[in-house]
């Protein structure tokens, strides 16, 4: 844990002769104690109470011995009491008699090592997360102190060992703190084993280990983990050193812990680019073994992930309170993750609650009362709280750092009422909002949200097995079949959770009987819970959701496509089925619903027509259907058909009057399955078609039975010979392989989209596309025989062309494009004007310009720097890929200028690099010709070194300079000189404390970059207004525009 004190540290001395001669025997390394009054002495000491005998070594029970380092141990857990004169027989009895009476008993005397504080640890009452053991020569203040800070931002409790004076025997303390930590974390460095202190240390970490599973994580920072196995190279001569003079039986145990210690897996300095990102990884690691959700919900698979997901919003370190979001549909596992995360965080909270509430009538005053009333009792754990009036929480809980998830919420008079504002809580409060309302989340301007995704498929399938078999994949034979139904369940866990509980410990035989109920019929269970997402749409709302469920008819189209179908009035409906996680709508406008929903809808509609056959909307069930055309039943209220002619048993006989009974009908789409196609001759029309309904929005006949359509259809909204197109918006004509020409398309003016692709008879196109001004995606891919094209296009919106595979197109067409922006081009080398250089627009591309020698700090102390940096979301410029040379890159000084502030970190070697010296003329030049910002940092050296040029620096920059040109050592010094004077930070005025100086230099540039505000006097407040700019960049990772 720490050093080894030059000062020796003797225990005080106990005066009692008895204590004498047991001291004469411990150094005899043995001690023998009556079996029943040393129980007795551990169980007293244990209690702060001290009972002892001048006679108690006297009466001996043979082979009772206690070596002398279990002595040590025991008195690291009782705070022993110097006791100064023998105590009588009375005094004794009375002790026991106090000891039955608290009914403690000490059975086993291998027992003796695990003290009171030792069992409790190791049933879940540990006192500290982390024991750091370390040689604090090597890292107390460099690598240790950013190690300790990331641990504390992640709200891990570790040992620190101020206060506790070096000894030669180790400190009691720290043997009760290496057995009250879940984790010891081992620092191995170059002088570790210079310290008998460090390796006793070891020994207590493996003894811990092995007896009572503490988990240990070895770190070799810029040791070999094979020097520390075999205790060879330089780390072997440092502990060959200290072993000198050792017991032999000392010896052995330090070299037997050094070895299983050194083989753990660990983390080893020399695999990792820099320090930062090992200890973040070290950090995570930590975090991860504390607390472990997947012993809680062991079949909900991938929750670490979304745990850690969550916490990357919550911004634990931060000091303000904040709300976040968690969005997501039904059966997501959204409140799955509510509880991990309540679980993991609600000890650092005093007060905390997950609350659930069900939907009431949120405009009554007095419901909004009883919301808060039995708020506040779960929160402040007081169960007769009353309250008289609305406000309450903001009043009891505005100083108090308090834990919230509300779960399930879909009111948002529930949020305004409980959660109104972040102010209404005390620092550090953390109020976590879980719904499938997006709306909900945005209205109530909660914009940290995290949307929970879809597991991939191979992790759907583990989940899927997990419930199903207990295991992560499935038994030999059962792999197709689980597939399946990971399919069927679509990939959420609830599907996948109930599906593979419904199969558990069935054999295959039954597993294939029952597929046929799981491709067609929704579980009761999973209908349960989703049907609650629907009962809460309104009417119109319900209606949409059954229309994209009904037979998947909108699902996967656009929704351009779904509004010219049912009209422009259905957007804002589409758009409140995806801000409720109905359907999702992708990025190019694509209307996406869940296999399971669409199943819900069907069972909804269904379940209506089974009610009353007279009210049913959309038949995609074959049965039904074949009752429909045979009974001519409850056909007035039909809306659309869909089926597949693949799931036709029996031959299908329609009548030419079918339809007549559907005035209704707005969809009407028989299609075959492409795997199966077997439905070809079980679908018949005898007598032909003679009627479609006039409401016809629709129609998709796969394989028509019919030569042609009604005579006396009015294809209205349908393309029927010679028309102006005015409406015309897409053609689709792929593979039409025997297509020669495309008609003449001069009147469709609000064309926007043709696809000819694999129209491999294709000779020309008409000239009379050339003038489509709404045009914006032309695909005659794989045209083969495609000669004749115009020759000159004057396409305004076009935004894709694809002519590939048309090796017979001889010339390419000249393409006028109004708007260059719609398209991607490829980055061109330019020539940049040198009095753009220094231009001064406060157009700045990055923050912080760091400058800084890579030997001394690179992988170290810089990384550190500019993780704190991002950490308060500063905009860094990173160097990798600028190759190195003498003359300064061009990137370079263009970085250097487009950059707020320099901090330029002055180190021993600094001045031994021309491109570190060169770098800081250019920053020198920025800083007096365009009043850059720089902060010099002093790390480990002398700043009148720096100023000078004298010292260890001085010789350093000496060197360097040998066969330079005078003019350029005058820039250079110069630079070095000026630089040097400004006011900065030096790292001895930190106490060499690393973590420390690094955040007090990332607070110092966040108030240099706020303090631009000075360029704007006349704009009164503008602080307050660029700090709510850092706030909104500090909440989210992603690029937005301000």
């Amino acid at each position: 844990m720490a050093d080894d004190g030059s000062a020796s540290n003797p225990r005080d001395t106990i005066k009692s002769s008895g204590w004498n001669v047991a001291v004469q025997r411990r150094r005899q390394q043995s001690v023998t104690v009556s079996k029943k009054r040393r129980g007795l002495l551990i169980w007293a000491k244990r209690l702060r109470k001290v009972g002892t005998n001048g006679d108690v070594e006297d009466a001996c029970v043979e082979n009772e011995v206690m070596i002398d380092e279990e002595q040590p141990i025991l008195e690291a857990h009782t705070n022993i009491i110097a006791v100064e004169e023998h105590k009588s027989a009375a005094q004794y009895d009375h002790l026991l008699k106090e000891l039955n009476r608290k009914k403690i008993n000490s059975s086993k005397d291998d027992d003796i090592e695990m003290t009171s504080s030792m069992a409790s640890s190791s049933s879940g009452s540990w006192r500290y997360d982390v024991f750091p053991s370390f040689r604090g020569e090597d890292v107390r203040n460099s690598f240790l102190s950013h190690l300790r800070k990331e641990l504390h931002i992640k709200f891990i409790t570790t040992f620190s060992d101020h206060g506790i004076e070096r000894s030669r025997p180790i400190a009691p303390e720290l043997l009760l703190a290496i057995r009250e930590s879940r984790i010891a974390i081992v620092v191995f460095s170059k002088n570790y084993a210079s310290s008998t202190w460090c390796l006793d240390e070891l020994v207590e970490i493996h003894k811990c280990y092995k007896k009572f599973d503490q988990r240990v994580i070895p770190i070799f920072y810029n040791v070999d983990p094979s020097e520390i196995k075999k205790q060879t190279g330089e780390f072997g001569k440092v502990f060959n050193k200290t072993c000198k003079g050792k017991p032999e039986d000392q010896k052995q145990r330090w070299m037997q812990a050094l070895e299983d210690v050194a083989k753990m897996a660990g983390e080893d300095l020399r695999n990792w680019p820099d320090e930062a990102d090992m200890i973040e990884k070290i950090a995570n690691d930590v975090s991860k073994k504390l607390f472990t959700p997947s012993k809680r919900f062991g079949d909900f698979l991938g929750i670490e992930a979304h745990i850690e997901a969550v916490n990357s919003k919550l911004c634990l370190e931060s000091e303000k309170a904040l709300m976040v979001g968690i969005l997501g549909p039904s059966g997501i596992g959204k409140t799955t993750i509510g509880r991990a995360l309540y679980g993991q965080l609600s000890c650092q909270f005093h007060h905390r609650a997950f609350v659930t509430y069900k939907r009431t009538n949120g405009d009554d005053y007095s419901t909004k009362l009883y919301w808060e009333q039995q708020f506040l009792s779960e929160i402040l754990g007081q169960k007769d709280l009353r309250i008289e009036e609305l406000g309450a929480v903001e009043h009891r809980l505005k100083h108090k750092k308090v834990l919230i998830v509300l779960d399930d919420v879909d009111d948002q008079e529930l949020l305004k009422t409980l959660v109104g504002q972040t102010e209404w809580f005390g620092s550090g409060s953390r109020i976590i909002v879980i719904t499938q309302d997006s709306q909900l989340l945005k209205s109530h301007n909660i914009d940290l949200i995290y949307e929970v995704e879809f597991p991939s498929r191979d992790l759907a399938l583990k989940m899927l097995c997990r419930s199903a078999f207990g295991q992560n994949s499935p038994p030999s034979g059962f792999m197709e079949l689980a597939v399946e139904v990971a399919n069927l369940a679509g990939r959420l866990p609830l599907g996948l959770s109930v599906l593979g509980s419904s199969l558990r410990g069935r054999s295959k035989d039954e597993w294939m009987m029952m597929m046929p109920r799981l491709r067609n019929e929704l579980d009761g269970k999973i209908e349960k819970t989703l049907r609650v997402s629907y009962n809460r749409l309104d009417r119109k709302e319900r209606e949409l959701f059954l229309y994209i469920a009904f037979a998947c008819l909108f699902n996967g189209v656009q929704v351009s496509y779904i509004r010219d179908l049912l009209g422009d009035s259905v957007n804002i409906g589409l758009k409140m089925l995806a801000e409720k996680s109905l359907i999702r709508i992708t990025p190019d406008e694509t209307v996406e619903m869940h296999n399971l929903l669409q199943k819900l809808g069907r069972e909804i509609g269904r379940g209506k027509s089974i009610e009353n056959p007279t009210k049913r909307q959309f038949l995609v069930n074959i049965e039904d259907i074949r009752d429909v055309f045979t009974h001519n039943t409850g056909l007035e209220t039909v809306l659309g058909i869909h089926f597949n002619t693949s799931d036709i048993n029996e031959p299908l006989f329609i009548n030419k009057k079918s339809l007549e009974g559907m005035p209704n009908l707005e969809f009407l789409i028989v299609y075959e399955d492409q795997l199966c196609q077997n439905g070809e001759g079980r679908l018949y029309l005898p007598q032909g078609l003679f009627y479609l309904p006039p409401k016809l929005r629709m129609l998709k006949w796969s394989k028509f039975p019919a030569k042609c359509l009604p005579s006396s259809f009015k294809a209205e909204k349908l393309w029927e010979g010679r028309q102006s197109l005015g409406n015309l918006k897409k053609i689709n004509m792929r593979n039409s392989r025997y297509m020669k020409e495309l008609p003449d398309l001069f009147n469709a003016i609000n064309l926007e989209k043709v696809y000819l692709f694999g129209c491999s008879s294709l000779v020309r196109l008409s000239s009379s596309i050339q003038n489509l001004s709404k045009l914006r995606r032309l695909n005659m891919g794989e045209c083969r025989k495609l000669k004749s094209f115009p020759t000159y296009l004057n396409l305004e919106s076009l935004e894709y062309l694809n002519l590939r595979g048309c090796p017979q197109l001889r010339n390419f067409p000249q393409i006028s494009l109004h708007s260059s922006n719609r398209f991607s081009c490829w980055e061109l080398i330019s020539t940049i004007q040198p009095d753009k250089l220094y231009s001064n627009s406060f157009n700045w591309r990055y923050d912080v310009f760091p400058s800084f020698r890579g030997e001394d700090v690179h992988k170290t102390f810089l990384s550190h720097l500019r993780k704190q940096l991002d950490r308060i979301v500063i905009t860094t410029f990173i160097d990798h890929r600028i190759e190195r040379s003498r003359p300064i890159g061009l990137e370079l000084l263009l970085a250097i200028r487009e950059s707020r502030i320099a901090i330029v970190i002055f180190s021993k070697n600094y001045a031994s690099s021309a491109w570190c010296l060169n770098e800081l003329v250019e920053i020198h030049k920025c800083y007096t010709e365009l009043k850059q910002m720089v902060i010099p940092v002093f790390y480990k050296v002398d700043r009148s070194e720096v100023r000078k040029q004298t010292g260890d620096f001085g010789k350093v920059f000496s060197e360097t300079c040998k066969g330079k040109p005078e003019d350029q050592k005058q820039r250079w010094m110069q630079a070095l000189k000026d630089v040097a004077n400004i006011a900065g930070l030096d790292l001895k005025n930190w106490d060499n404390n690393e973590a420390d100086l690094i955040e007090e230099i990332a607070n110092n540039a966040l108030k240099k970059i706020r303090a631009q505000s000075n360029c704007f006097d006349d704009f009164f407040e503008i602080e307050a207004h660029i700090g709510n700019e850092f706030n909104i960049r500090m909440k989210s990772s992603s690029q937005s525009t301000i």
